[in-house]
């Protein structure tokens, strides 16, 4: 019986033991107050970058140096932190700098649930992505690369948490963890709730030179409405046609003004009577305009506009 118990907490053991092995290559601290938490995601989906806060309009990214710049690469730039593109041909990489990081800031205060970046989530390159990456946030109103790291998001960034890419648990995209490949991580405040009025998110990797990120991606609520994506009040399907951009609020019809010909239209109507109006373009064809006028014993007008209009005829009946 004892060697039972024995055999059965051995298994047990064992069990639990590989359970906390499960993700051993990645360990996550979240700072005191805040919720840091992997999803789970192991690169699974390679392509394409899903939609997110960091490629919509108006965002900017600020860096504190790129290799690219150095070298005279069209490559490894700030620009490449949020250009949709996965793979090594399109991640920032950085220059020089301490601490070295990539900062993605949004056009107006935003909801903040969570946090996506790897090194190569196409998977042709695996070096880079070891070591501790620091999550940041600011609710300053314009931050820049002189916003000072102060602990407080009030007044300069704030860290969420850390996550310490010690090792790859497997090479295979979508099992255990994999360092190089793309990661999601679940941000906001301990007990629950997403960061609220979040001007900008930072991540400082792990060395100063040459440490890439492929993508960052930024997930939660901007506020913008889709169909208006540049918001400055005019929704796409009325811009366009008029020839404005709608994904640059400079371009847009507000203030733009016209002066359209418009037919007035009167009849007499008796009291306790009711009639209809009805237009035809060929004395022929007759369509109701607008149906169940009561009379008033005197003369009633309606304004219509001409604009698209080819000529028409208009005429007041007595309903039954």
């Amino acid at each position: 019986m004892n060697n039972m118990n024995n055999n059965t907490c051995s298994l047990f053991a064992c069990l639990v033991l590989l359970a906390s092995a499960a993700h051993a290559g990645n360990v996550l601290t979240p700072s005191p107050g805040f919720l840091l938490a992997w999803d789970g995601n192991d690169g699974d989906g390679a392509n394409p970058v899903p939609a997110n806060l960091a490629t919509e309009p108006g965002v900017t990214v600020i860096t504190s140096s790129d290799l690219g710049t150095i070298l005279g690469l069209d490559y490894h730039l700030a620009v490449n932190v949020n250009d949709g593109l996965y793979g090594n041909a399109n991640c920032w990489i950085s220059g020089f700098g301490d601490p070295a990081y990539a900062a993605v800031v949004f056009p107006r205060p935003s909801l903040i649930s969570g946090i996506a970046f790897g090194r190569d989530n196409l998977g042709a390159f695996d070096d880079r992505c070891l070591g501790i990456y620091t999550i940041q946030f600011t609710k300053v109103a314009t931050p820049t690369a002189e916003t000072e790291d102060t602990g407080d998001a009030a007044s300069g960034w704030q860290t969420i948490g850390t996550v310490d890419n010690q090792s790859s648990d497997d090479r295979d995209r979508g099992g255990a963890f994999t360092a190089y490949l793309r990661h999601k991580y679940e941000v906001g405040v301990s007990g629950g709730g997403a960061l609220t009025n979040v001007t900008a998110i930072r991540i400082i990797v792990p060395a100063a030179v040459n440490q890439g990120l492929d993508e960052v991606e930024v997930f939660g609520d901007s506020g913008i409405n889709p169909a208006d994506p540049d918001n400055d009040g005019f929704d796409t399907d009325v811009e366009v046609p008029l020839g404005y951009d709608p994904k640059n609020a400079a371009s847009s019809p507000s203030g733009v003004s016209k002066a359209e010909t418009a037919f007035e239209f009167s009849f007499y109507a008796a009291r306790r009577k009711l009639y209809r109006i009805e237009t035809s373009p060929d004395l022929n064809t007759w369509t109701t305009l607008e149906d169940n006028i009561s009379g008033t014993g005197g003369e009633i007008r309606r304004l219509y506009s001409m604009r698209g209009q080819s000529r028409l005829y208009y005429r007041a009946v007595v309903r039954p």
